[in-house]
């Protein structure tokens, strides 16, 4: 037997096992081992893990083609590891996505951020929504009474809270705030940054932890290309790497909503620090992550009505609605009353992971009360454990 017959055999049995092989899908067990991993180490990877698990699948079927065509020309060229940030920190040019920190203990050290490549991909802006029919109740300024003239604005804020026992993100909030009468787009983000910096008025009934206690807002200031916010100090010690890292993207997130003109890049200085907590560098810009990749930052699930608080009509029908981030967009309510579990269900929202989607729930007519609607998701591994949910109290008359 001549080599050639020996190659050209050798080809035809791996084309024939290659042919052989039945593809089955994986999906559910990659995103369960994800999400486990997730449980321990950190949420911003459970997206991650199973495109590094395709990518590996496709390198394995990349290589079963090569060898059953035999042609020694092929090349192979293993997938290349995108480059990465963290804490949401990307340029002005455009955000670069990376998995958050751990959430640990308070003690913990914030890891530093490496400077995220230039990119020439543009973002186009986000309208910012309208606030609902009842914000939540005023809140003073954290930077004193307003000079002059003043007028009162509802304003989109936004906190840092927990989404279960091990896991942070940003809860959007409207509040009524005093800003000068005629009010500017920076002063309304100044009055907008000055709430989201002081949680206090919401801790009683909201999971909001408070990392620039102490801290205030000296100035804001805004070009169509840049939002600079001046701070008092670099913000509060004793928080954990992926809460401080989701403080400074609360402050992004609030200034661009309140300016309303889009992810327009943000710049921070502190006078006598270079670094916000320690760790995220004052010289560089910040900015919101794109679409697909705000799970990263914002809490998984919201309820954008009921809001807190909020009065129906008896005899009306009441519509819950919210966003969720959640595997396969299943989420979990339940309607409770004086604590008591009146109706639950489960909803799909328009859009699973990681994409955010739209969701809403008819509860129907309810008698005279005072209720609480809650959402929340649990974890694909073992359908008991809930790994998010937040909920909201409202009054029928």
């Amino acid at each position: 037997m001549t080599d050639p017959d020996l190659e050209r055999r050798l080809r035809e049995g791996l084309h024939r096992e290659a042919e052989r092989i039945t593809p089955r899908e994986r999906r559910t067990e990659i995103l369960a081992m994800v999400h486990n991993e997730a449980q321990v180490v950190e949420p911003a990877r459970r997206w991650f893990v199973p495109v590094g698990a395709a990518a590996s699948v496709a390198f394995i079927g990349a290589i079963i083609w090569g060898v059953s065509n035999g042609s020694e020309s092929s090349q192979i060229t293993p997938p290349v590891a995108a480059a990465s940030t963290t804490a949401q920190s990307p340029n002005s040019a455009a955000p670069v996505p990376n998995p958050s920190p751990p959430a640990t203990s308070k003690s913990a050290a914030p890891a530093p951020i490496p400077s995220p490549p230039a990119t020439s991909r543009s973002i186009a802006p986000e309208p910012v929504p309208s606030p609902p029919a009842t914000p939540s109740p005023s809140v003073k300024s954290a930077t004193g009474q307003v000079a002059g003239a003043t007028t009162k604005a509802t304003l989109p804020v936004y906190f840092v809270g927990a989404s279960s026992s091990d896991r942070f993100g940003l809860y959007r909030e409207f509040v009524r705030v005093a800003v000068p009468a005629g009010a500017t787009p920076a002063q309304k983000a100044r009055a907008a940054v000055a709430v989201a910096m002081n949680a206090q008025p919401f801790t009683n009934f909201e999971p909001y932890v408070q990392p620039w206690s102490g801290t205030s807002v000296k100035n804001v200031t805004v070009t169509p290309s840049l939002i600079s916010i001046t701070l008092s100090g670099p913000g509060a010690p004793g928080f954990n790497s992926e809460q401080t890292r989701l403080a400074v993207q609360e402050l992004v997130w609030t200034a661009q909503a309140a300016i309303g003109k889009g992810p327009i890049p943000v710049k921070f200085v502190v006078a006598g620090s270079t670094k916000l907590f320690g760790t995220y560098p004052t010289a560089r810009t910040y900015n919101r992550p794109a679409k697909d990749l705000q799970y990263q930052d914002l809490a998984p699930i919201w309820i954008t009505s009921p809001v807190r608080g909020q009065v129906f009509g008896s005899g009306a029908p009441v519509v819950a609605k919210g966003e969720s981030c959640a595997f396969e967009a299943t989420t979990q309510w339940q309607l409770k009353k004086s604590g008591k579990a009146l109706k639950s269900g489960v909803t799909t929202a328009s859009s699973g992971c990681p994409t955010r989607g739209a969701w809403q729930v008819n509860l129907g007519k309810l008698a005279a009360g005072s209720y609480t609607f809650r959402m929340y998701e649990l974890s694909m591994e073992d359908g008991k454990k809930v790994i998010a949910e937040t909920s909201k109290p409202f009054t029928v008359r």
